[in-house]
């Protein structure tokens, strides 16, 4: 959409494409920082509850990561879970938690998170414009980085 937009705008196309990768990467890390929040995050900020993904099976970022890295018991208790159809909510969300913890997934993701944002502000000022509305994009993604809900 930044893309479009910039070329509807009249921006080169040059311009246009580091928006678009802007775009491509800051919407990453917010998705990914929004998966985070959902497992780690407080619940009276987060505004929803917490380990909804969980609780859903939703094929995050997170669980992805666990799959792949869950070895042994951890593996089987990880799959249990996700194989239970009936359950204590609390207490799955509890037992997967416990699993991403001890396979440092809040970490990796963490960084993960980062490295999409250095990706997208490292385009963003590559653009060659120097408008208000470069500086107003980014502090208003700067402003939606540091939201703790």
């Amino acid at each position: 959409s930044l893309e479009m937009g910039a070329l509807l705008g009249g921006v080169d196309r040059t311009n246009a494409r580091l928006l678009r990768d802007f775009g491509i990467n800051i919407g990453i890390g917010f998705q990914l920082k929004d998966d985070l929040l959902d497992v780690f995050g407080d619940q009276k900020k987060f505004g929803k509850q917490v380990g909804g993904d969980i609780i859903a099976n939703k094929k995050t970022f997170l669980l992805i990561h666990a799959l792949e890295n869950a070895e042994g018991e951890m593996a089987e208790k990880l799959q249990y879970w996700l194989n239970l159809q009936s359950f204590d909510k609390a207490k799955k969300v509890e037992a997967v938690t416990e699993i991403y913890e001890q396979l440092n997934i809040p970490g990796t993701t963490q960084s993960k998170i980062e490295s999409y944002f250095d990706k997208g502000f490292q385009a963003l000022s590559a653009v060659d414009l120097d408008t208000p509305g470069k500086k107003q994009l980014e502090a208003f993604a700067k402003s939606l980085i540091n939201r703790e809900q």
